[in-house]
């Protein structure tokens, strides 16, 4: 992966040629789209917004016209762009002029938090809204291949599909972003994401949050679908800071690295930890728990 950053950043015609290859290969093969969107936060944070924006601008144009001549419409090359290209392209900007990973990160928050809220006011009740779906378009189909499916199983993942593409979405986004700065590390400043990455830390306001939504939660009981949703929001945030807390912990104290190879495998196998990471997070806007090692260390 480095090996692509080092060509993208030869000259701006070598970013523009990678940026089109991998926007193309994109179409076909969607994972391609997290090297589309890293080159594009490369792009902005080493040489300028503008140039970002050009890449940003022909990875767009690639995705869009090989999509219609592939699928006769554009809208899956939209929903492409708003997944792995503006936004990060916007994160980077913010990124370059505050040089603060948290800052990047609140924002997806943020964004994410308003497309909720804008998704609530268009449609009441997004999980019949999802189940609708499910029996218009995928039912038919499981129906076709012989497929058994529990519709009461259906039911209740419907309940969850709104929150997960919003989590989905800030997890994605700041994975990319954090790519394309790694390759900035690596490439012109060895060590300084590590640095960076370290010191992540939320604002306050963040916890607050967190703390306001978890009481309304309580307060309404079942039903509360909206706030649940942007609860998630928060502890996704609250659960990187959680992550790099734990980063630097494993480095101060000079501990194994198989330690954070364990938390990894937790939290792809088990969703509650990031529930804990994001408690720690919480903790940690008032316990400060990194300097605290620091000064421990000394």
């Amino acid at each position: 992966m480095l090996g692509i950053a080092t060509y993208s950043m030869k000259g701006p015609m070598q970013a523009l040629i990678a940026v089109c290859i991998f926007s193309a290969l994109s179409v076909f093969i969607a994972p391609f789209g997290l090297l589309v969107g890293a080159i594009v936060a490369l792009v902005t944070l080493r040489i300028s917004v503008t140039d970002g924006f050009k890449t940003l601008t022909w990875a767009s144009l690639v995705n869009i016209v090989l999509t219609l001549m592939v699928t006769g419409t554009y809208w899956p090359a939209i929903l492409a762009i708003m997944e792995y290209m503006l936004p990060i392209w916007v994160m980077s900007v913010i990124l370059r002029q505050t040089n603060s990973l948290a800052a990047a990160l609140q924002f997806a928050m943020v964004v994410a938090g308003l497309g909720l809220i804008g998704f609530y006011l268009m449609i009441p009740n997004p999980s019949e809204w999802w189940l609708a779906q499910f029996n218009q378009y995928i039912a038919p189909v499981l129906a076709t291949s012989g497929v058994d499916y529990q519709l009461e199983l259906i039911t209740k993942m419907m309940d969850i599909v709104t929150m997960l593409l919003a989590v989905f979405a800030i997890i994605l986004w700041f994975s990319i972003l954090t790519i394309g700065r790694w390759w900035q590390s690596e490439l012109y400043h060895p060590g300084q994401f590590k640095t960076d990455f370290y010191q992540l830390r939320l604002p306050k306001t963040t916890a607050y949050v967190a703390i306001v939504l978890a009481i309304l939660g309580l307060a309404l009981g079942e039903g509360n679908g909206l706030v649940s949703d942007l609860t998630a929001v928060v502890i996704v945030g609250l659960m990187f800071q959680g992550i790099a807390i734990a980063h630097h912990t494993v480095s101060i104290k000079k501990m194994h690295n198989v330690w954070l190879v364990g938390l990894y495998i937790l939290l792809f196998i088990f969703p509650q930890t990031m529930l804990i990471l994001a408690t720690i997070g919480l903790v940690d806007t008032w316990m400060d728990f990194r300097n605290r090692w620091k000064k421990e260390e000394l």
